[in-house]
């Protein structure tokens, strides 16, 4: 189709010519000569003109916390002519229009030649003034730009107006070269081109940095001497810190337009512990954080900034155990230890599914200062798969707190824990879910189903069906057995007994097939299953279309074979069936070698388009030391098999539950997301 920008065009004009022909629509200027195809155009002689208003400050009551789309057809001088007048409380809110207005005209062009003529008018509240997604980029996968002004556009398409680049030492510091070496950190130049990108749409770029600990990686330089409490956290009261400090936040300051900055500085738990102690003797985590705020505050006052901090250190000042979420519920925190009074606080909670519980803490919240901000999860990082399963509970039941609070402001963190094996972009359910919390008041299966098709491409139901690696019966919650089964060795098995205890309890029904058909129930099994389903979702086209479904309908071929194959060579080798081993070894082996192979083709694939080179050699050593492994294991099964040694001591060894299951417990799986807990017992 063919739009014309009627007013606003410097506001308004590249945002919007960004977000159309992304669609392959045009955006035109009639009077500049550029010709119009009816047929292309929906069956109008005319581009849609369009009208893009901002609410005006005297009117933005509450009741004007609004989204307003209006479209007509009308006859002109013989010519059919489309007008869509839209009006918001925001320039982001706009776009957001806009894209609505999009969507309706493809559906009724799509549906029928000339439908596009229908009136069509649209209006959404706003519940959130600022509602955005936080990008982690420091767990290894460091974004690239081209990345982020793709989420950029999907986040003013969403009407999501704040997006927070989470940056822990993958950004550039002049005064300090060693700082993000040789881990993809951005430049100055890079930082600025996607704030200038996102400023197009009205999307404020808020720099989040830490400045106290989860500063591990930047620590570990020896040129860092002398700024060391523990390895991940900075020494309080040491001057060379604070000209560290004062670096970081002046680099960013300089770079984003937004005057606001996230420093961060949550889950210092040994805060004092180390070298300060030795230093200072004791003192409270209270008084060093206290100590280590004004000074932090009087940078950024210095530097004109506006800052915010994660909120859980001063939780825990509260908490009968030094934890975040177990204060209790009635606790008065009027008389505790506040923040200055600049500084915002980031209540982040991605665990509950409790409504109440969340209006609790935000009323807890409020008690210590009056800039508070909400942060609820996406569950990219719970392995190799997102976790869609808790991600929905708990959003739903926070953005439900969040409106009967009057919280104003929210963000939905994409964590990429343990070294980002789930891309981002497989997450994107959660985001939209997300967004539409922040225009309706509960948005059902069918909105986020068709606003999610609109804005991917890409079928709803097969990216909700990657949460079903982690959903096998028996797991629950945050349980991945999809990570540990992709990633154990194959003779040690350290959670061949877990898997055991899983496919005993499965035992009672049968899985079926999408015929109906019985197939059995074990692990290897249902990933086949799932594979088959991924496949039947996503369409003959997945492996050209989405690379994203193409990686999981491999991760689950990977599975189908690899989730019982060490319980397999266990019992064949309990029995002395020596034929039975060497069919593993000739058959089972290379054919889930093979499978490996192709998923590493994709992942590798998938993080060349989505983020920068560094990071992946992780991934790279991971999946290429189960290879390494897996030739092991095929080499000494062979040498028994063939009489060349006596025994294989790894698979006489007992195979006991990672997590011990008690009787009658339907819970027979387990949590591990960390690759080196996974793949050995000893030290890696």
């Amino acid at each position: 189709m063919y739009f014309k920008l009627m007013n606003g065009r410097e506001t308004y004009l590249e945002g919007m010519r960004e977000l159309l022909e992304e669609r392959h629509h045009q955006v035109i200027s009639v009077d500049a000569g550029d010709r119009v195809d009816p047929v292309l155009n929906g069956g109008l002689e005319t581009p849609v003109e369009v009208w893009m208003e901002l609410i005006p400050e005297e009117e933005s009551g509450p009741e004007n916390h609004v989204v307003l789309t209006d479209y007509g057809c009308e006859m002109a001088g013989g010519l059919k002519r489309g007008k869509a007048v839209l009006r918001a409380c925001g320039k982001t809110f706009l776009f957001r229009a806009l894209m609505t207005l999009v969507r309706e005209l493809e559906k009724r062009v799509t549906m029928h030649a000339g439908a596009s003529m229908e009136s069509y008018s649209h209006r959404e509240n706003v519940y959130l003034d600022k509602n955005g997604i936080m990008l982690d980029c420091s767990r290894n996968s460091v974004l690239n730009v081209e990345t982020i002004k793709k989420y950029i556009r999907l986040q003013a398409s969403l009407g999501m107006n704040t997006m927070m680049l989470y940056t822990e030492d993958t950004y550039e510091v002049p005064e300090y070269p060693y700082f993000g070496a040789f881990r993809g950190r951005y430049t100055r130049e890079e930082l600025k081109e996607c704030d200038d990108y996102a400023d197009l749409f009205g999307i404020e770029m808020v720099p989040c940095i830490q400045a106290l600990a989860h500063l591990k990686t930047a620590l570990r330089w020896d040129v860092m001497q002398g700024t060391r409490d523990t390895e991940d956290i900075l020494m309080v009261g040491e001057e060379k810190v604070y000209d560290f400090v004062k670096a970081c936040i002046r680099s960013v300051s300089e770079t984003f337009r937004s005057r606001r900055v996230h420093l961060g500085m949550d889950e210092a738990w040994s805060l004092g512990l180390g070298n300060y102690l030795l230093k200072n003797g004791y003192h409270t985590k209270a008084e060093i954080m206290t100590e280590h705020l004004e000074r932090v505050t009087d940078i950024c006052r210095e530097l004109g900034l506006e800052p915010m901090i994660w909120s859980d250190m001063y939780l825990r000042m509260n908490s009968p155990a030094s934890e975040y979420y177990d204060v209790p519920l009635d606790t008065d925190l009027s008389g505790a230890v506040k923040p200055p009074k600049e500084i915002g606080l980031v209540y982040w909670d991605y665990y509950h599914a409790d409504e109440e519980f969340y209006k609790a803490y935000l009323h807890m919240h409020r008690q210590l200062s009056d800039k508070v901000v909400f942060a609820g999860g996406g569950w990219v990082w719970n392995g190799l798969a997102p976790n869609f399963r808790v991600a929905f509970s708990t959003t739903e039941a926070a953005m439900r707190a969040c409106k009967a609070e009057g919280v104003r402001e929210a963000v939905c963190t994409m964590w990429q824990d343990d070294g980002a094996e789930t891309p981002m972009a497989a997450g994107l359910p959660s985001i939209v879910l997300f967004a539409e919390h922040g225009f309706s008041e509960q948005p059902d299966r069918e909105q986020l189903k068709e606003q999610f098709e609109f804005l991917t491409g890409s079928s709803y139901d097969a990216y909700l069906a990657l949460g079903e690696f982690d959903a096998v019966p028996g797991s629950r919650e945050y349980d991945n057995p999809s990570k540990y089964l992709f990633y154990q060795d194959i003779l040690l098995g350290l959670f061949d007994g877990q898997a055991a205890v899983a496919e005993k309890a499965m035992e009672g029904s049968a899985a079926k097939d999408g015929n109906g058909a019985s197939r059995g129930n074990n692990l290897d099994t249902y990933y086949d299953l799932l594979r088959e389903k991924l496949q039947d979702l996503a369409g003959s086209e997945a492996a050209v279309e989405d690379e994203i479904l193409e990686l999981y309908i491999h991760l689950a071929d990977v599975l189908s074979v690899k989730a019982g194959i060490g319980n397999r060579l266990c019992a064949a080798y309990k029995a002395k069936d020596m034929a039975g081993l060497k069919k593993i070894a000739n058959e089972e082996i290379p054919s889930c070698m093979e499978k490996v192979r192709e998923y590493k083709r994709c992942r590798e694939a998938v993080w060349d388009k989505e983020s920068k080179i560094y990071g992946f050699e992780v991934l790279d050593i991971r999946i290429g030391g189960l290879l390494a492994r897996m030739e092991t294991a095929q080499r000494r099964l062979l040498a028994y098999a063939g009489g060349r040694i006596d025994s294989l001591p790894e698979l006489e060894e007992e195979r006991l539950p990672y997590r011990p299951v008690k009787d009658g417990e339907e819970r027979t799986l387990c949590s591990c997301n960390t690759w080196r807990m996974i793949v050995s017992a000893s030290p890696v």
